[in-house]
């Protein structure tokens, strides 16, 4: 059975590195990626009901995931494992722990910071989160 790596990415350098991390992996342990991204959930925007409908909402959230996975994969070639790619929506911290509790996986592979406004001293708000949260190990790549 194959081993399960979560990679969280954003488009920043730092979960580029991760990725290529998990690939390196992959290739040594015959592993398949689990690519996601998690956007906020902007249904829950005081009054945003009023402009937009919930299913433009939806619709934007994916586009812009799909824009960061699609964008990931452009540095995945000659894939030769497997790659499931996610958009997840709500607090990233929490959904990339429940997914990788749900999906079994051997481990999270993330950059130590991304794209977030908030910016700690040496790790991202993300990243400690889900050192917090992890019932996995979780490699966070510099």
């Amino acid at each position: 059975m194959a081993q399960k790596y979560i990679v969280p990415v954003d488009r920043s350098e730092h979960s580029q590195r991760a990725l290529k991390y998990a690939i390196s992996l992959c290739e040594k342990f015959a592993g398949e990626i689990i690519l996601v991204n998690v956007q906020p959930n902007y249904t829950f925007t005081p009054n945003v009901h009023k402009v937009v409908s919930k299913k433009d909402i939806e619709n934007y959230i994916n586009e812009l995931g799909k824009e960061v996975i699609d964008h990931t994969l452009e540095n995945i070639e000659d894939q030769k494992f497997i790659v499931e790619k996610l958009i997840l929506t709500g607090d990233p911290k929490v959904e990339i722990t429940k997914l990788a509790k749900e999906k079994g996986a051997e481990s999270i592979i993330m950059g130590s910071r991304g794209l977030g406004p908030i910016k700690s001293a040496f790790l991202g708000s993300v990243s400690i989160g889900v050192l917090q949260l992890a019932t996995c190990p979780v490699i966070i790549v510099p």
